[in-house]
């Protein structure tokens, strides 16, 4: 009778910590998502000066580059980075006819 209510309760806490991995894998995706959520819209964002405002609460920094090349071309690279690591979160190449 012990033994088996040993077994069961081993069988409750091995479920037990199996959801709760999977809903920390759960939070840790969906905060992944948020975040690469938040870093496309700051990309493109118009007012420069508040999407790095935002970007730094948010522990991001945005880096923005200009080429222009022989046919007028124009390449603009915007980069997403976070803070701490600076691992690229997100990396875009805008194009448009150079005036």
């Amino acid at each position: 009778m012990l033994i088996e209510v040993m077994v069961v309760l081993l069988l409750v806490s091995i479920t037990c910590c199996s959801l709760l991995t999977g809903y920390k894998a759960c939070v840790l995706a969906m905060q992944q998502y948020n975040r690469l959520e938040l870093a496309f819209e700051l990309s493109e964002a118009k007012d420069l000066e508040e999407a790095d405002a935002l970007a730094a609460e948010q522990g991001l920094f945005i880096e923005r580059k200009e080429f222009i090349d022989n046919l007028q071309i124009k390449k603009e690279i915007i980069t997403v980075r976070e803070c701490r690591n600076k691992k690229i979160v997100i990396n875009k190449v805008r194009y448009a006819l150079s005036e």
